[in-house]
């Protein structure tokens, strides 16, 4: 069994090259070297024979209830199969526990059985409940508002992209109007931040209550499941 470690920032080579291979993605090296030095962000890596075969990147969410966000996970495939992925989610829980976090979660695309049955080994669940990934492009103009109570914008750097995470904006089912300005809002902080996009997680039976030109003006990025772990 490859040992997990807490990465180094002489990693990042072998971490950049393991994201061509997989995705066709770039690391962001400038995040990576801010993730593996902050307290509230931590990248693991499987090695093997002196070789990185794998990764974990995992972040604190903060907000009304805090969470442990675990984000990627991506094991090589001449090494899948080993339990790696599993050692690397429980290493990524174990720390996670420090910041006294009542929950973990993950979001996993609704065909990447592997990742499902990893996360599952070491006590997540799911709902089941399919979930589409909206994403809107910045714009270019000044606009803001105050958010709705329930309303969170939250910066999200990974090591793949800079975006802004919209939560709580479902729940109070908002009007289109105040659904516009929230849109509009997080597109033009994405813009002035120079991030990728914002976006949210939305179920498929609740994109009714969506204003139809933001459905429309969105970009679907795939299906997914939540899955959550539980901290005793």
């Amino acid at each position: 069994m490859p040992d997990i470690r807490l990465a180094q920032l002489d990693d990042a080579q072998a971490i950049h090259r393991i994201l061509q291979e997989t995705w066709g993605e770039s690391l962001l090296f400038d995040v990576f070297a801010d993730h593996i030095s902050s307290p509230e962000h931590q990248v693991f890596v499987a090695v093997a024979d002196g070789e990185v075969v794998g990764f974990l990147s995992t972040f604190l969410v903060s907000g009304s209830v805090p969470r442990w966000e675990i984000d990627l996970i991506i094991v090589r495939a001449t090494n899948q199969g080993q339990g790696i992925g599993t050692s690397l989610i429980q290493e990524a829980l174990t720390y996670g526990s420090r910041f006294g976090v009542r929950s973990a979660k993950a979001s996993i695309r609704i065909d990447n059985y592997g990742s499902q049955r990893a996360f599952s080994k070491v006590g997540f669940t799911t709902d089941a409940q399919v979930r589409s990934l909206l994403l809107w492009k910045p714009l270019a103009w000044k606009f803001a508002m105050d958010m709705p109570k329930s309303v969170c914008l939250i910066p999200v750097d990974t090591l793949t992209y800079r975006g802004l995470w919209i939560e709580g904006f479902i729940e109070p089912r908002l009007s289109q109007q105040a659904q516009h300005d929230v849109i509009r809002t997080a597109q033009s902080r994405v813009f002035y931040e120079d991030r990728l996009n914002t976006g949210l997680f939305i179920s498929d039976d609740l994109k009714g209550v969506i204003a139809p030109d933001l459905l429309t003006n969105a970009i679907n990025h795939g299906q997914y499941h939540r899955w959550q772990y539980a901290f005793k």
